[in-house]
C-alpha cells in the first residue's frame, strides 16, 4: 500500500465558535467513504470530538488507546476500534522508546449511506464482540484501501461500495444491539460531554477554570476531573490547551497577527506561556513554525 497520506479525506471542523469539536466530512469521491492512511507522520493521535459517520479503524501495529463513548480500549496489531455515529471519541498512540509510528487505516462511511441502506440505523449500534469478527473485517479493509486510490474509477467506486457492504453485513448478523437496550446513563453522560466540549470551543479565548465550568454543568470538582478524563482522555487543562493551539496554529499560518496577538486571542494567559505551549506541542517556536510553513501576511516577532 502506498505510504502517503490519503488526503481525499478532509476532517473539517464546523465553525471555530459552534461546536468546534463536532467533526463533519466533505466526500469528494464517487463512493460513500472517506479513508485516511496512519504513518509515523500522521499517527492515530486525535483529540475528542464526534461525528454522525461510521468509523472503523485497524491498526497495523504498535498501541492506541481510544476513548469512545467514556470507555477505554488498547488497540494492538490486527485490531479494530469502530465508533458509532454520535459517540465522542479520542485516540492516544502509547510509543515504547524510539519507536513514534502507529500505522493502520481509519474508514469513515457516510451516515446518510448507511441511513438508506438500514431503515433503523437511528435504533441501533454496532459492538464488535470478538477478534474473529475483527479479522473478518480487517480483510475487507484491506481491500478497500488498495482499491481507493483507484477510485475515480467507477469500477473501483463500485467495489468499494461492495466492500463496505459486506463489512455492514457482518455488523448487522454479528454486532448489533439496541439503542434502546444501552444504559440511559451511558446517552446522558455522552450528550452532556458533547455541551462541555461545545462550551471550551466557544470559550478557549476565556480564561476557563475547571473549577467554574464544574459549577456550571453541576459537577463537583473531583467528579468533573474524572469524567472529562473518562470521556476525553485528557484533562480538563491539557484538551484547553490543545484546543487553543488548534486555533492558534491555523492564525500563523493564516493571518499576519503577530505572535502576540496570536496568544490573545487564543486565550493564552500571556506570550511566552503560548510560546512555551506550542513548542512543547510543535517542537518549534510559533515564529519559526510559521516561517517555516509560508504563514502570516506581515513582519512578526522574531523568536
Amino acid at each position: 500500500m502506498n505510504e502517503r497520506v490519503l488526503m481525499d479525506k478532509e476532517r473539517i471542523f464546523s465553525g471555530m465558535k459552534d461546536e468546534a469539536f463536532r467533526e463533519t466530512h466533505q466526500y469528494k469521491n464517487p463512493a460513500p467513504v472517506l479513508l485516511l492512511q496512519h504513518t509515523k507522520e500522521t499517527t492515530f493521535a486525535a483529540k475528542a470530538h464526534w461525528h454522525d459517520d461510521l468509523e472503523i479503524s485497524l491498526l497495523f501495529k504498535g498501541l492506541v488507546r481510544c476513548y469512545v463513548g467514556g470507555k477505554v480500549k488498547d488497540v494492538t496489531d490486527g485490531r479494530t476500534c469502530l465508533v458509532n455515529s454520535g459517540e465522542v471519541h479520542s485516540t492516544v498512540p502509547m510509543f515504547n522508546g524510539t519507536d513514534r509510528s502507529a500505522p493502520g487505516i481509519t474508514l469513515l462511511v457516510k451516515y446518510d449511506f448507511v441511513a438508506s441502506i438500514i431503515p433503523n440505523y437511528d435504533k441501533i449500534m454496532f459492538a464488535i464482540p470478538n477478534v474473529t469478527v475483527e479479522k473478518e473485517i480487517a480483510v475487507y479493509l484491506f481491500e478497500i484501501a488498495d482499491l481507493y486510490q483507484n477510485q475515480k474509477d467507477v469500477k473501483a467506486s463500485i467495489e468499494i461500495l461492495g466492500l463496505v457492504c459486506k463489512i455492514l453485513c457482518i455488523l448487522l448478523d454479528t454486532s448489533t444491539i439496541e439503542r434502546s437496550s444501552v444504559d440511559v446513563n451511558y446517552w446522558k453522560d455522552s450528550e452532556r460531554q458533547k455541551i462541555i466540549l461545545d462550551y471550551i470551543h466557544s470559550n478557549y479565548n476565556q480564561p476557563l477554570k475547571q473549577g467554574e465550568l464544574a459549577d456550571k454543568f453541576h459537577f463537583s470538582k473531583e467528579y468533573f476531573c474524572r469524567f472529562f478524563k473518562q470521556y476525553t482522555g485528557q484533562t480538563f487543562k491539557e484538551y484547553l490547551t490543545g484546543c487553543r493551539l488548534v486555533h492558534a496554529e491555523q492564525m500563523l499560518r493564516n493571518s499576519g497577527s503577530s505572535i502576540l496577538e496570536v496568544a490573545q486571542c487564543s486565550g493564552f494567559a500571556d506570550e511566552q506561556a503560548f510560546i512555551r505551549a506550542f513548542k512543547n506541542q510543535y517542537k518549534e517556536t510559533p515564529g519559526k513554525y510559521r516561517k517555516n510553513m509560508g504563514g502570516g501576511k506581515k513582519e512578526t516577532l522574531s523568536r
